[in-house]
């Protein structure tokens, strides 16, 4: 997560400061707000595997991630654009109840909680035109939350829930239609490649996975956006 803030300041800095010294008319500055929802289907480790740990007192216990398939998304951005350029931070927050993994008739759901914040760079075709597909690249970070899903060896014990942590590398397409000079309506597909290398429970805490999960999201995206 760090890392992620890191790459963000560094770019957001860049966008802002890299072209002080050019001529104002070539290198126009704006800035936009949106808002979009998205269709996520994704295949991958999640749902396929369980995760066998220990807690703090020497007990074993084993993690049922969800079985994530087809859920709805949605995205909130805040974003610059410099020229043809477009830089961005988006974040994501859903719930949703699915199935868990590992169980052989698929007969427990719980509620998952998904969180996700990354950044992204577009570049944008035909500038300054009102019709502007986009082609660029993002980086998230991924929280996964599914309540009562860790279970205890001993059975007497209550399950508690697990948070898988991790990062992804998207591929980005999009086209920015604009309305209105400040209106802009934006479809996109965007594909995900995730690597999750951390889980957390409440008895064990967070511990690194022996092998990383890997998850493909591809996402269909229709957004509005207020230009200013």
């Amino acid at each position: 997560m760090k890392k992620l803030l890191a790459i963000f300041l560094l770019l957001s800095f860049f966008s802002v400061n890299a072209f002080a010294e050019e001529d104002e008319g070539y290198w126009p500055r704006s800035y936009f707000a949106g808002l979009g929802f998205s269709v996520v289907a994704t295949r991958g480790d999640i749902g396929e595997y369980t995760v066998t740990g220990k807690t703090d007192k020497g007990d074993k216990e084993t993690a049922h991630l969800p079985s994530i398939n087809i859920f709805i998304l949605p995205d909130v951005f805040l974003g610059v654009n410099i020229g043809q350029f477009t830089l961005s931070a988006n974040y994501n927050y859903w719930k949703f109840n699915d199935v868990l993994g590992g169980i052989p008739d698929n007969s427990i759901e719980e509620r998952v909680r998904i969180w996700r914040f990354g950044v992204e760079f577009v570049y944008n075709i035909f500038w300054p035109e009102f019709f502007q597909p986009g082609i660029g690249i993002g980086y998230t970070y991924t929280s996964l939350k599914t309540e009562n899903s860790v279970f205890p060896e001993d059975e007497s014990k209550k399950k508690t829930a697990s948070e898988l942590m991790g990062s992804s590398l998207s591929l980005i397409l999009d086209i920015r239609y604009y309305l209105t000079e400040h209106i802009v309506l934006q479809p996109s597909i965007k594909f995900y490649e995730a690597w999750f290398s951390n889980i957390n429970t409440e008895n064990a805490g967070t511990n690194a996975l022996k092998h990383k999960m890997w998850q493909t999201f591809s996402l269909v995206e229709l957004a509005i956006i207020y230009q200013f």
